[in-house]
């Protein structure tokens, strides 16, 4: 289902204009509810994980909120460049429910409504600190996918503003990493599965806890529904659907990741059969991997994204690989000398990878094990045959 990026610019701007309530005071009357709403993951790269927002409804006083951690602004200088870094400010939005709804619904993605078990005094009091947040000095902050985003915001506020008892872990006989939670969500776009798991670092392979669990907008829902006050009161006592699912998941067509993987694996073996297509294979190919390898670098060493360190993937896609390919063909001894080196390294650490691959702490994609062969078996190559 494809949607214009016009219409997500609309919303957008929708979004940043002002929608005041008749009372922004912190006061509400006894009728007053406070909802978790749930959005489900959409077809685009930046919808792909749902998404979370706390409304509060009160009609005695006219008050319609949705507070929306998870927008940010076009306009921020060197917006791209500070995404990439992990820079980039997001902040609290405040729109009515029908605003709020209009992407969701052009888009096909459902929303359901958990309304929270609270008392007069808790809900004023969670109204009178949002009240606070939506302030202009309050509203902005750095965004960490894991740590720190729109789900995070509403779980660390529920838990700082009542006594919750978020109950046992909800998944008692599964060990879920960061990034094993992530490949439901991508498993109908394998290329996007395959691009998260080049960028994600060790971090991300670290045992997620329950309270880990609720970065992500659908494991919050059932967090909530599974938690308690310390009082013994259930936190969710309704629960409806706004909008319903629309999408139409389909199974990802050819040529995915690891059938690509795999071509390029025999395409390469094959031009070994013959010299010149060999050292113009060699050439591109290595030239890739290092062009990647500068993205991860810059993801590891040059970005502020926890879950891009420590990334293994950097062992095999090296930037000095660009290096390697330009120099194939360089007729002076202390080159030849280098390559010679260089590739005796390129061909132990792919071996050593491949070796390795089923306890490696770091999980590789399916589709980086042709990959990693087919750099390990090109440097052995040119040892053997085409230095």
């Amino acid at each position: 289902m494809k949607r214009p990026y016009s219409f997500s610019l609309l919303i957008f701007l929708l979004a940043l204009l002002p929608h005041e309530q008749t009372t922004a005071s912190g006061i509400l009357s006894p009728e007053a509810r406070v909802s978790l709403l749930t959005a489900g993951p959409g077809e685009r790269l930046y919808a792909a994980f749902g998404h979370s927002a706390l409304w509060v409804y009160d009609p005695a006083y006219n008050i319609d909120e949705v507070y929306n951690w998870g927008t940010f602004d076009f306009d921020t200088p060197n917006f791209y460049l500070k995404f990439m870094q992990g820079r980039l400010l997001y902040k609290l939005t405040v729109v009515p429910l029908h605003v709020f709804l209009i992407e969701y619904r052009h888009t096909g993605r459902f929303v359901h409504e958990q309304t929270l078990n609270l008392t007069f005094e808790e809900k004023l009091h969670i109204y009178q600190f949002l009240q606070i947040n939506r302030k202009p000095e309050n509203i902005y902050y750095l965004y960490d996918f894991f740590f720190d985003n729109c789900a995070t915001r509403i779980r660390d506020l529920v838990d700082e503003q009542l006594d919750i008892d978020w109950g046992p872990d909800p998944h008692p006989h599964q060990e879920r990493s960061f990034r094993d939670m992530l490949k439901p969500y991508v498993a109908y776009q394998p290329w996007i599965a395959f691009g998260i798991d080049i960028l994600l670092g060790l971090p991300a392979d670290k045992r997620a806890t329950p309270w880990h669990y609720m970065f992500l907008p659908d494991d919050m829902f059932i967090a909530f529904g599974h938690a308690r006050h310390h009082d013994g009161r259930i936190l969710v006592n309704a629960w409806r659907e706004i909008l319903p699912e629309q999408i139409v998941w389909e199974s990802p067509s050819a040529p995915t990741p690891v059938m690509t993987s795999w071509l390029l694996f025999i395409a390469g073996c094959l031009a070994l059969l013959h010299r010149k297509s060999f050292k113009v294979f060699f050439k591109i190919y290595f030239l890739l991997l290092g062009t990647l390898g500068i993205i991860v670098f810059f993801m590891w060493f040059l970005s502020d994204h926890v879950a891009t360190a420590l990334n293994m993937n950097l062992l095999w896609t090296l930037p000095t690989h660009i290096y390697f390919s330009a120099r194939m063909n360089s007729p002076t001894a202390l080159s030849k000398m280098v390559m010679t080196w260089y590739a005796r390294f390129v061909c132990a650490i792919g071996v050593l990878l491949l070796v390795s691959w089923p306890v490696f702490p770091q999980s590789f994609h399916p589709a980086m094990f042709p990959l990693i062969a087919l750099s390990a078996v090109f440097a052995g190559a040119y040892l053997i045959k085409y230095k």
